[in-house]
């Protein structure tokens, strides 16, 4: 472990249990979050608090931001109160939400002008991970920011990889989301097709979560799914951010993404059901599945 004092801007469903995780490893961790109730949970774990995102930095060596959306950083970083009000040369932030690639570059450039450095360094693996600290961290930076940022992104995940210069982690992390959601749109048709052709669910699932169509969504979730528990590890208003930021990054660059397309539609079918829906997880994509063939595919 390093001596360096760790600031934490966000403290949702990942960002609490990752803030627990570096108190838990003899770091000295500051806190700031728009929700009292957090900042109060992180202090019964033993992070000090802080009144705002400026006073975080003025009080930390590292800070990361774990936040919604490319706005919510810009706030954290940018805004009034935040982060580079407190900021002190040679800190470094590291931005772990899943955002749009040109904000993370906007926000190295204002950091850089207090001579701070930034990496992004998303994250995967879900609450869950979170928790146990064994997420997969995708890191964009340069060499030396990346190397200096190491022992702190090791308390977090246990696989770690420098994806290049900054941004490229915010891109890994939203092209990795388009094969985890096109795995689980295939889990969803696999299972109601087996359940519509009858047959059992439960045997259906032993048979083929060995066989070539493994996956970590057939694995994690689809248990859940047959036993019915749409409770959120990833909710899905966070998967349709994910997808809005995947149809901004194609059209950025040009590229085709029409399976993505197909099931952010999908997704919005499932938002369609009723108000609470999109606080469901992410694995409800079946639910649309499942309306259009009037079958829910239940062990």
């Amino acid at each position: 472990m390093s001596n360096e004092r760790i600031g934490f801007v966000g403290l949702g469903m990942m960002g609490l249990p990752m803030a627990k995780n570096l108190v838990e490893a003899g770091y000295t961790v500051t806190v700031f979050d728009l929700d009292a109730g957090a900042i109060e949970e992180a202090q019964g774990f033993g992070a000090s608090p802080a009144s705002t995102g400026a006073e975080v930095a003025a009080q930390s060596d590292i800070i990361i931001t774990m936040v919604p959306d490319s706005p919510h950083v810009e706030a954290a970083i940018a805004g009034n109160g935040g982060i580079i009000e407190g900021i002190r040369a040679e800190s470094v932030v590291i931005e772990m939400s899943t955002i749009l690639p040109e904000t993370g570059k906007r926000m190295a450039e204002l950091l850089a002008e207090k001579g701070a450095d930034f990496v992004d360094a998303p994250v995967t693996g879900g609450v869950a991970g979170a928790e146990a600290g064994s997420m997969s961290i995708l890191v964009g930076g340069d060499a030396e920011a990346f190397e200096r940022t190491l022992p702190v992104l090791s308390v977090l995940g246990g696989d770690i990889t420098h994806m290049g210069p900054v941004g490229a982690g915010h891109t890994t992390k939203i092209a990795n989301q388009l094969i985890g959601v096109a795995t689980l749109a295939g889990l969803s048709e696999a299972f109601v097709l087996a359940k519509k052709s009858g047959l059992d669910m439960q045997t259906f699932y032993d048979a083929v979560k060995n066989g070539a169509g493994r996956s970590w969504a057939l694995e994690t979730l689809g248990p859940k799914i047959l036993k019915g528990d749409f409770s959120p590890g990833f909710m899905v208003k966070h998967m349709q951010k994910d997808l809005r930021l995947a149809g901004q990054l194609a059209d950025d660059t040009g590229t085709s993404i029409p399976t993505t397309s197909l099931i952010a539609q999908l997704y919005h079918a499932v938002q369609a059901e009723s108000p609470e829906a999109i606080n469901q997880g992410h694995q409800a994509l079946i639910q649309a599945i499942e309306k259009l063939s009037n079958a829910e595919a239940r062990s």
